[in-house]
C-alpha cells in the first residue's frame, strides 16, 4: 500500500481529489495534500511519499521546480504533472524530471485514478526487482562476522532455539558448523597496554587478533569469535574435515590447540606491541554443551587467571569441577528487565515460569538460591517502575515491595507467589498506563477540532499543536477509536453544517466558506456524498418535517 501527495495552490482542487475519490481502491492507504511547493517539500522530509501528484503553475515555487528538487532526494518517487496549458516545453521538462504522466486539466476522476493505479503497479513491481535484493544481500554480506558474533554470544549466554531453526540460522549466516560436533572453547583476554586502549583502537587490536588466530589456526581448525559480554574474545574451536580421524588417532588435537594458541600469545606480542592470556576449554557437543563449558571456562579463568597477565591455561577434566552451580534460566537471554522494557509479557511470564520450573528442578531448598532469584527479579520491577518515572511500591503495593525480613524468600512456593503476584500487579499497571495516555491524547486531540472547526484543522495543524509527528497522530486516533481522524472531522463538519442549514437566514455558500471549503460546489459534493442530500434538498426536506 502507497501513499499520495498531492499539489496545487487551488484548495477547491486539492480538496477535491483528495476526500472525494477512493484512492483505497488503487493501493492508496494515506492522502496528503500541500497548497505549494514549499508546504509539499516540507511534507515529503516527514513522511516517505511514493506517489506525487502537481500542477505546473505555483505562486512562489512551480510544479517543475518541486519536481527537480523532489527528483534530487527522493529519486523513487513517482510523479504525474498536472496543467492547463498544452506547450510542448513543459512536456518535455517533465520528462527530464523523470515524470511518469503529463496531464492536461481538466482531467476525469477516472483518469487520474487509472494513472495512480498503474503507477502503484510499477512501484510494486520495482520493490520486487533483483536489484533492490542484490542491494540487501549486499548490506547483509557486510554484516555476517557481526550477526554470526551476535549468535554465538547468544549460544553461550544459554540461548535454546529447535535444532532445526538453530541449523536454518547457522546456514543464514554461513556458519560451518553441524549440530553433534565436538568443540573447544578458547578465551582471549587483551591484557596491558591493549586493554588500555580507548574503544576505536581496542576493536583495531581485537579485529587484528582474531586474523591473527584464524591465520594460525587454519590448517586444522575452524574458528567462530565473537567478543563476549566480560569482553573476551571468544572462539569456539572445532577440527576440518580430514583432520577429525587424524586427530582421535593420534589423540593430539590438545597438544595442537595449546601449540597454536602459544604461537597466537607470541604474534600478539610480537606485532601488536601486547600482551594476552589464552584458556583453552574442555571439549563438548555442540550446541547443548555451549552454555556450561563457556561458564566453567570463566570459572577457571578467575581461579587460574585472575589478575596474572600473558598465561596459557589448558582446562583439566578433574580440576575444573565447580562444586555449586549457577541459575541459568535467570541469565540466559532475553533477559527478564529487556523483555519488561520491551513490553513483552507473555515472553516475560514464560520467563519467570522457567526460572521456577529450573529452582524446583534442582535449588527448591537452597535459600541463597531463593534469595538470589529474589534480588534479580525486584531489581527488574525496580528498573522497568523508576524508567517510566513511577515507584515500585506505586504499581505494585507497599506490601509487595517492602523487602524488610524477605518475606518473599523464606520457601520456593512464597517466592513463586510473590513473584507472579507482582507480575500481574506491575503488567495491568503498565497497561492502564499505555490506555490512559492514549485515552488523553485523543480527547485533548479532539478539543482542539471542536475549538477550531471552522479554522484550520488538517492533520499538519493537529499534530503542529500535540508535538507529535502527523502520522503518529493519525494511527494513535485510529488505535483508539477505531475511525480514521478525517472522517472525524468531516463528521462534525457535516454534523454543523446541518444545523447551520435550519436557519434561513444563511446562505449555503456562507455556510461552505465558515466550514472552510473555499469552492461552495466542492461543499455541495461533500454535503451530498455524506447525507445523500444537496444541502439545498436538505434545506427542503427540513421544511417538509415542519
Amino acid at each position: 500500500m502507497f501513499q499520495l501527495l498531492i499539489v496545487d495552490d487551488e484548495s477547491a482542487v486539492v480538496d477535491s481529489l483528495s476526500d472525494t475519490l477512493p484512492w483505497q481502491t488503487v493501493g492508496v492507504t494515506s492522502v496528503f495534500k500541500a497548497y505549494s511547493g514549499y508546504e509539499a517539500l516540507e511534507i515529503l522530509k516527514t513522511n516517505t511519499i511514493d506517489i506525487l501528484i502537481t500542477d505546473i503553475h505555483m505562486p512562489g515555487m512551480s510544479g517543475l521546480e518541486l519536481l527537480a528538487k523532489a527528483h534530487r532526494s527522493w529519486k523513487k518517487i513517482k510523479c504525474i504533472l498536472l496543467s492547463g496549458h498544452a506547450e510542448f516545453d513543459y512536456a518535455r521538462q517533465a520528462i527530464r524530471h523523470n515524470t511518469y504522466e503529463y496531464l492536461l486539466k481538466p482531467v476525469s476522476d477516472e483518469m487520474i485514478l487509472g494513472k495512480v493505479k498503474a503507477l502503484a503497479e510499477l512501484l510494486q513491481k520495482e520493490r520486487e526487482e533483483l536489484l533492490t535484493y542484490q542491494l540487501v544481500a549486499q548490506a547483509f554480506e557486510e554484516s555476517l562476522p557481526k550477526l554470526r558474533g551476535e549468535l554465538l554470544n547468544e549460544l553461550l549466554q544459554g540461548l535454546e532455539l529447535a535444532p532445526r531453526r538453530l541449523q536454518e540460522k547457522m546456514e543464514l549466516l554461513k556458519v560451518n558448523m553441524r549440530l553433534g560436533a565436538e568443540f573447544a572453547l578458547m578465551l582471549v583476554r587483551m591484557e596491558g597496554k591493549l586493554s588500555e586502549l580507548d574503544l576505536y583502537n581496542l576493536s583495531l587490536m581485537e579485529y587484528a587478533v582474531v586474523n591473527m588466530a584464524g591465520e594460525i589456526f587454519e590448517d586444522g581448525f575452524r574458528l567462530w569469535p565473537c567478543k563476549d559480554i566480560h569482553g573476551f574474545l571468544v572462539f569456539l574451536v572445532t577440527l576440518k574435515e580430514g583432520k577429525i580421524e587424524e586427530a582421535a588417532d593420534s589423540e593430539n588435537a590438545d597438544q595442537q590447540l595449546q601449540q597454536l594458541a602459544s604461537q597466537l600469545q607470541l604474534s600478539v606480542n610480537h606485532y601488536l606491541k601486547g600482551t594476552v592470556s589464552v584458556l583453552i576449554g574442555k571439549w563438548g557437543r555442540f550446541p547443548q554443551d555451549v552454555p556450561k563449558l563457556y561458564q566453567d571456562s570463566l570459572y577457571s579463568l578467575r581461579r587460574r587467571i585472575g589478575s596474572q597477565s600473558g598465561l596459557l591455561i589448558y582446562v583439566s577434566e578433574a580440576l575444573e569441577q565447580q562444586p555449586v552451580h549457577s541459575l541459568l534460566r535467570l541469565y540466559e537471554p532475553p533477559l527478564l528487565v529487556h523483555l519488561l522494557e520491551s513490553a513483552s509479557w507473555t515472553l516475560a511470564e514464560e520467563k519467570l515460569q522457567s526460572v521456577f520450573q529450573e529452582l524446583r528442578a534442582k535449588w527448591a531448598d537452597s535459600s541463597e538460591h531463593l534469595v538470589e532469584v529474589f534480588f534479580s527479579i525486584y531489581a527488574s520491577f525496580s528498573s522497568l517502575a523508576h524508567k517510566n518515572g513511577r515507584e515500585l511500591a506505586g504499581m505494585i503495593g507497599p506490601g509487595l515491595s517492602d523487602v524488610a525480613g524477605l518475606a518473599a524468600c523464606r520457601s520456593l512456593k512464597a517466592l513463586e507467589e510473590w513473584t507472579f503476584q507482582a507480575f500481574r500487579l506491575m503488567k495491568q499497571s503498565m497497561e492502564n498506563e499505555t490506555k490512559n495516555d492514549r485515552e488523553h491524547t485523543v480527547e485533548k486531540i479532539k478539543q482542539y477540532i471542536r475549538r477550531h472547526l471552522t479554522e484550520d484543522v488538517s492533520l499538519q495543524a493537529v499534530a503542529d499543536y500535540m508535538y507529535m509527528h502527523p502520522v503518529h497522530i493519525s494511527r494513535i486516533y485510529k488505535l483508539e477509536t477505531g475511525e480514521n481522524l478525517s472522517d472525524y472531522i468531516l463528521r462534525l463538519k457535516m454534523e454543523m453544517a446541518a444545523v447551520m442549514l435550519a436557519d434561513r437566514s444563511v446562505k449555503n455558500y456562507e455556510i461552505a466558506l465558515k466550514l472552510g471549503y473555499q469552492n461552495p460546489n466542492y461543499f455541495n459534493k461533500v454535503f451530498k456524498k455524506y447525507y445523500s442530500l444537496t444541502p439545498q434538498e436538505y434545506r427542503s426536506k427540513l421544511d417538509e418535517d415542519g
